[in-house]
């Protein structure tokens, strides 16, 4: 097509269109942009109403969570020194201008006969049976056990409100928490460590920025390095590499005209694909720029002849692989379906910005030795194409098993697919050891986790006997193994004095129990009550059908008791549908990826025998890796499922790649045995050296402090790995037995 040609007869003219694309970007780069509304209307739903819910009740106590730990596995919070140290730490906490509140059962009081008060927390002065005695009423009150104390007395667990002023940031007011926490404990026998859904997505955003950074430019700069090693020639590296790099800022600028942030997968994941898809491109056309300035060719025809061969199946790879990303925007979560928008749109931006600048970068009056590499380089030399010579002749010869193999296998791996479930650790998001992740796992054990979920119970009647709905609540809760116990104005009530088991005889000494406690169970005047319980995280996937076993159960009270109304809330609940959906939606759009691709492969060869014969080795390498993770019964996680989607689209240009040089020799005349000789030799070395530099600047990450980004990683790699095996052994084998059409 003339127009690939467009940089090398009309250099000014592509001269302008960078700079004006430049410019546009670079204005959108700098535009105000706003937080991306929720597209899915049940997680709209589930939002706002939390939202409301928290309006009206107040925070569920989960964002910040201050955990002390007694260090020693015999231990107590009541023994003495301890208890001093507890007490020492609350004052300090408290002192501090921006925490309202830190709420301690250190404040809850226990009642004897009457209305006795008795304290749950020992005196300095206490003797060891009072000690033993405040152990005992904590242990056994309904509102402290389970909730802010665990059932060995070990790990105390403090809610804080914060009450920030204009001037004053967050994080500054968790880094003084924990410096006062450290001076109050210091040479006890406590450990403080905080947690809670603000400081978890502190830490969270922080090491995704930091490693986000530091990994890009050491996978940047292993991989220009190997490009060096590759290219033999810092020229050949840096034309290679800066039409993607280009390509990357100009789709981050064009993006910025939507007015809407780049989300967290279109901020880490996508320059990583659009470098990638980008670099193949590039390099399967500089490469075949140097064959050509090899045999005596100028700059000009050398750059003409490589984009007159090589332009036509970039761009078929470059519409395939963003018609395969599209297809992801039909998902309901917004995040899957922008990150596939992003993606579609960067990488025809990307295939824009390689035909246009890298033509006009070989075309610079630079001195290109090739002379040296023409005799010296493995890549071309009669020791080198031997070899390739001897493993595409073995394929040859045994394409028969090669695809008898690879077809039994391949159904293999989908059978073992099929046991894959979707998944995902709030612990995967966090780095090794963090304060907040240990933290977490700490209060999963000992507490039932940190996360709460809300049962909100509405009634019409101003009469309504309320109590023993909730009882009804709270019982559906204990059924439940995978839930904390429940807390509720029941369990407020018995902790009151009072005679008999009728608990609505104690509302009125609802006074003498702490008022931000009530106030965040129940509102007479808007005649609502919550339940308050907690998970622990052991994966989305495990509390999905909590949630709907909770739902059904209270459907079924609902219709018991037609006054009532009855509905779940909380950010656990939200973020579980919405991450379960949103790794179902990924997964199916993975699945509509693969046949937009076939159907684009088979018209753009006008074959449905050659879309059909591609497929195999787009999905093997695919079906693998997803294969091997069920084996040892390891989850369908978000990274993964975003991995398997760049191995797919880069699987495929690969493939687009080998099928197009394949159909050249073909039409010049040779059988199919020197069809594929020539194309194994001219493509399967440029396949070789992308997927050495993409692997050693991937791997890089391997080496990061975040699970999520390690699990992306080693399942991008391992799949880069399989689809060139795929691609240089079983597409061949392939087209030996089923491509029997001749030129």
């Amino acid at each position: 097509m003339k127009v690939f040609n467009t940089s090398i007869h009309h250099p000014l003219l592509a001269i302008f269109l960078f700079a004006t694309i430049s410019v546009f970007s670079f204005f959108g780069s700098i535009s105000d942009r706003e937080n991306r509304k929720i597209k899915s209307g049940k997680v709209k739903a589930d939002y706002e109403f939390s939202k409301k819910v928290s309006r009206e009740f107040g925070p569920d106590g989960s964002e910040v969570l201050l955990l002390v730990t007694h260090n020693k596995n015999d231990g107590d919070l009541f023994a003495k020194g301890t208890s001093e140290s507890y007490k020492k730490l609350l004052k300090k906490i408290r002192k501090i201008p921006s925490v309202s509140q830190a709420f301690s059962f250190d404040q809850i009081s226990s009642f004897g006969m009457g209305i006795l008060k008795l304290p749950l927390f020992p005196d300095k002065e206490a003797s060891i049976s009072q000690r033993n005695a405040c152990r005992k009423r904590a242990l056994n009150h309904p509102i402290v056990v389970g909730q802010l104390l665990s059932s060995d007395a070990r790990t105390s667990l403090i809610p804080i409100s914060l009450n920030l002023g204009p001037d004053r940031q967050i994080g500054d007011t968790l880094n003084l928490i924990r410096e006062e926490a450290n001076k109050a404990l210091n040479g006890s026998t406590l450990e403080a460590k905080l947690t809670g859904t603000i400081p978890i997505n502190i830490a969270r955003r922080e090491a995704m920025k930091t490693e986000k950074l530091r990994f890009q430019i050491v996978g940047y700069v292993l991989s220009a390095i190997l490009a060096l090693i590759f290219f033999r020639g810092l020229i050949m590296t840096f034309i290679v590499t800066l039409p993607p790099f280009v390509g990357v800022l100009w789709t981050i600028g064009m993006l910025g005209f939507t007015n809407e942030r780049l989300n967290s997968l279109s901020m880490v994941i996508m320059p990583i694909i659009l470098t990638m898809i980008g670099f193949t491109n590039a390099a399967h056309i500089v490469f075949q720029f140097r064959r050509e300035l090899i045999i005596g060719s100028s700059r000009r025809e050398a750059m003409s002849a490589s984009i007159q061969k090589l332009g036509l199946p970039c761009m078929l790879s470059a519409l395939t692989t963003a018609t395969g990303f599209a297809s992801l925007t039909v998902a309901e979560s917004n995040m899957i379906s922008d990150f596939g928008r992003d993606c579609a749109v960067g990488t025809l931006i990307t295939f824009i910005a390689v035909i246009l600048l890298l033509p006009l970068l070989g075309l610079l009056p630079f001195k290109h030795n090739l002379k040296y590499q023409n005799t010296s380089t493995k890549f071309n030399s009669n020791h080198w194409n031997k070899f390739i010579l001897k493993v595409i002749g073995s394929v040859i010869k045994n394409a028969k098993w090669v695809v008898a193999s690879s077809i039994i296998l391949t159904i293999y791996f989908a059978w073992l697919t099929s046991n894959l479930k979707p998944d995902m650790h709030l612990l995967s998001q966090l780095p090794d050891k963090s304060e907040s992740g240990e933290a977490l796992k700490e209060a999963d054990e000992s507490l039932g986790g940190i996360q709460a979920i809300r049962i909100v119970a509405e009634w019409k009647s101003n009469n309504a006997k309320f109590l023993p709905v909730i009882k009804s609540i709270e019982k559906m809760v204990d059924e439940e193994k995978l839930l904390s116990r429940p807390l509720s104005i029941r369990g407020v009530l018995s902790s009151l004095p009072g005679l008999g088991k009728d608990l609505s005889l104690r509302m009125p000494l609802l006074k003498n129990a702490p008022s931000g406690l009530i106030n965040s169970l129940y509102l007479p005047k808007l005649k609502k009550a919550v339940i308050v319980t907690r998970i622990q995280d052991l994966g989305v996937a495990q509390y999905t059908p909590v949630y709907e076993r909770l739902e059904s159960k209270l459907e079924e009270l609902s219709r018991l008791n037609p006054d009532y109304k009855f509905r779940l809330a909380g950010s656990a609940v939200g973020w579980g549908r919405y991450v379960h959906r949103m790794l179902n939606d990924m997964a199916l759009s993975l699945a509509v990826a693969s046949i937009i691709i076939l159907i684009m492969i088979s018209f753009a060869f006008r074959s449905l025998r050659i879309g059909l014969i591609s497929m195999i080795p787009n999905l093997f390498p695919l079906l693998a890796c997803a294969a091997v993770l069920a084996a040892f019964d390891m989850p369908l996680s978000l990274e993964i499922v975003c991995a398997f989607t760049i191995c797919l689209g880069i699987a495929a240009d690969d493939a687009i790649h080998f099928l197009s040089r394949y159909q050249i020799e073909k039409r010049n005349s040779l059988n199919v045995d020197q069809a594929l000789e020539i194309s194994f030799i001219r493509v399967g070395q440029v396949l070789i050296v992308t997927t050495v530099v993409l692997l050693c600047g991937l791997g890089s990450v391997l080496f990061s402090s975040l699970p999520m980004y390690r699990a992306f990683t080693s399942v991008a790699c391992a799949t880069l790995s399989t689809a060139l095996i795929a691609d240089l052994i079983i597409l061949p084998a392939l087209l030996k037995l089923f491509d029997k059409k001749k030129n």
